[in-house]
């Protein structure tokens, strides 16, 4: 990988005065002084976000795929109707549809532009609705035949490297979490993407794992997936909440256990990621999904004992987000944040306010 540096000029080799020696050095120190400020205030929540988490301590929030200027556009007109029926934060599912300058052969097309980015966000700060980027990690590095550009650039970084031609057999690839490269690619998309929205937080996906310990993997073989799941997420809060200071949002499924708390393994755990529940810091914030409608869902209880904030995650049917919906209005923790409402596709962004697992559920969050 190559190392991209600022262009200083060659260094001076001839005599020079000690006042013209003092002169560069001095300016080199200012510059220095000045960078380090603007990097200090680049790891800082924006005032505006500070704002907001006063004025919403109950987030009603709405999980849409934003792949391109076009969708970008769209969510602009919609705004106005989310903030109608409550909406006060979205949650923007961008993965490597962005035009990202570091790895600019990871980009996906269409894509979201960074004028984009910056456009939807300030729009939604106008109304007082949160922007929250979403970028999978670990898992869904694939969909069906077709392999995410991470993996198809960098095979190496590859969980089963070689293996499943097509991605037969399988439901959504994963990266190697003990790949030393991994993080230094990734990292630098999630700190594009985490600067062109503004963002004092950042989803980073996490769900549905199936793929992790793998025989075909020559780091991972033979060791336990609640650890090397728990590296993923610690690596991640690291780089976002310790160096960054934002926000770490993810799915929780692959900490719930599915004999035990009785859910499928699409929505909790089989393959022994659980374990990480214990591992992992416990302000990484818990987007707990579910999607049949059940008496009860013990996820959440489990989860806000485990000492995580939650934020409930529901889709369709409509019956089903009410009662998880109702289920999670009865817990009585301060942690439970609010309801997210998911889409994934059912409803298009223009007519997302009218949808009602949205509409009918968000507006019970007072």
């Amino acid at each position: 990988m190559k190392l991209i540096t600022p262009d200083v000029g060659p260094l001076q080799t001839s005599r020079l005065a000690s006042l013209a020696v003092l002169t560069v050095a001095s300016l080199c120190l200012l510059g220095a002084l000045a960078g380090c400020a603007t990097h200090k205030a680049s790891t800082s929540p924006t005032a505006w976000v500070k704002s907001w988490r006063v004025a919403n301590p109950v987030w009603r929030g709405i999980h849409l795929m934003v792949r391109s200027d076009e969708d970008v556009s769209q969510l602009k007109s919609a705004l106005p109707n989310l903030k109608a029926i409550g909406i006060n934060a979205v949650v923007l599912e961008i993965d490597y549809n962005f035009e990202f300058r570091s790895h600019p052969e990871l980009r996906s097309t269409p894509c979201v532009t960074l004028a984009g980015a910056r456009e939807v966000t300030q729009a939604a700060h106008a109304l007082g609705i949160r922007v929250i980027p979403q970028f999978n990690c670990l898992g869904h590095q694939s969909w069906s035949r077709t392999t995410f550009p991470l993996l198809t650039k960098y095979p190496e970084f590859d969980e089963t490297p070689g293996a499943y031609p097509e991605n037969k057999d399988i439901y959504c690839r994963s990266w190697c979490p003990q790949n030393p490269d991994v993080n230094r690619v990734v990292f630098a998309l999630i700190d594009e993407i985490i600067d062109a929205f503004d963002a004092d937080a950042i989803h980073v996906g996490m769900d549905e794992v199936f793929l992790i310990g793998s025989p075909y993997c020559h780091r991972c073989h033979g060791q336990q997936p609640a650890e090397l799941f728990a590296k993923c997420v610690n690596d991640l809060h690291r780089h976002i909440v310790t160096g960054r200071q934002r926000e770490l949002l993810m799915w929780g499924d692959r900490l719930l256990d599915s004999k035990q708390l009785g859910f499928s393994e699409w929505e909790a755990s089989r393959n022994n990621t659980q374990g990480a529940a214990a591992l992992i810091p416990k302000d990484v914030i818990m987007c707990d999904w579910h999607y049949e409608k059940q008496p009860e869902y013990r996820s959440i209880p489990f989860l806000l004992k485990e000492g995580f904030r939650v934020w409930p995650s529901g889709w369709q049917p409509l019956e089903a987000a009410q009662a998880f919906s109702a289920y999670a209005r009865q817990q009585n923790d301060p942690r439970l944040l609010g309801y997210l409402c998911t889409t994934w596709g059912k409803v298009k962004i223009p007519q997302a306010a009218e949808w009602p697992p949205a509409k009918d559920v968000l507006t019970e969050w007072k």
